[in-house]
């Protein structure tokens, strides 16, 4: 390790620009991350064309999040909350496999937190929170519901931050429910998305996402930089996508209540159904005790049978 910690780790894997440090016991899980982490890297560098990138990664691995403080580059600390920490000028992250007795997927934080790493070393101090964010998370491969519920609740009631306010808004803590963290995530998976033109079937195969990173590591200038990939001003793009999440998450209950009626008549049907079999089971019932009944009394009144008369005489 380049500093000392408190955590004793040992270098447990290494491949590629990938090195792995790990408490003990943690070997295989390391060698795991090791693998996943080089291929990701270089997933995560495809975005960043013409841009530096990281020559060397260094990862530490412990179990519990609480650790991460004591793993961390001298003077630099941990927030309490984080299950992954970057810190893209030392080359250096952490990662924890679980938060008090929740386990996390480590491959998806290491994910997000090289993501960081990459788009530092691109872009230095030129990408703001919201950027930095949203990248990680394109690579990360998370999903939480509580953010969607978030977007939702943006989209139905407002509350959405403005771009030039979005990075004070970030709190000393993340919560999945945060509207900081889900509008960047949001914002910048839309630009992703976006192809060259306002065209939803154009995703433009992710070039002017590619180029828009590119002209801001030559430029400096986010929205001289989208005006030439996008052939837009950034506040132009941030209102493309107010109205898309709004289409998107007004829908939601559009199609739920349209679900919901389905349902309920599927349960009125099958209701309808067992009321109707049980009527018919009830009829077919009286029936047979009523044929039995007629069977009765035509036994009590009719003869007796006369022998039977020889068919075939000899």
């Amino acid at each position: 390790m380049s500093s000392a910690a408190a955590t004793p780790l040992v270098q447990a894997a290494h491949r590629g620009r990938i090195t792995v440090y790990a408490e003990p016991g943690l070997e295989d899980t390391a060698q795991d991350l090791a693998e996943g982490a080089e291929a990701a890297l270089v997933r995560i560098s495809a975005d960043l064309v013409d841009l530096p990138v990281p020559k060397a990664i260094e990862v530490r691995l412990v179990r519990d999040s609480s650790s991460l403080n004591a793993v961390a580059p001298a003077g630099r600390g941990a927030p309490q909350w984080a299950i992954g920490v970057a810190y893209p000028d030392l080359g250096i992250l952490s990662v924890a496999l679980r938060r008090g007795h929740n386990a996390v997927d480590a491959m998806s934080t290491l994910r997000h937190e090289l993501g960081h790493i990459a788009l530092g070393v691109a872009l230095g101090n030129r990408a703001p929170r919201w950027l930095h964010e949203g990248f990680a998370y394109q690579h990360s491969g998370e999903w939480s519901w509580e953010r969607t519920e978030t977007l939702a609740g943006m989209a139905w009631f407002g509350g959405i931050v403005p771009l030039s306010e979005l990075d004070a808004t970030f709190p000393a803590a993340e919560l999945p429910a945060n509207r900081a963290y889900a509008q960047s995530y949001d914002f910048v998976g839309y630009l992703s998305r976006r192809g060259r033109y306002d065209d939803k079937y154009d995703d433009g195969d992710r070039w002017p996402f590619k180029k828009w990173l590119t002209e801001i590591g030559r430029t400096g200038n986010l929205d001289l930089a989208a005006r030439s990939a996008y052939g837009k001003p950034l506040n132009e793009l941030f209102d493309e996508w107010r109205g898309d999440l709004t289409r998107r998450y007004l829908m939601v209950p559009i199609g739920l209540f349209g679900l919901a009626i389905w349902i309920m008549c599927a349960i009125l049907l099958g209701l309808a159904y067992w009321r109707r079999r049980r009527q018919n089971r009830k009829r077919l019932a009286a029936w047979e005790e009523q044929e039995r009944a007629d069977d009765a009394v035509i036994a009590a009144v009719s003869p007796e049978p006369a022998a039977p008369t020889p068919q075939w005489l000899n």
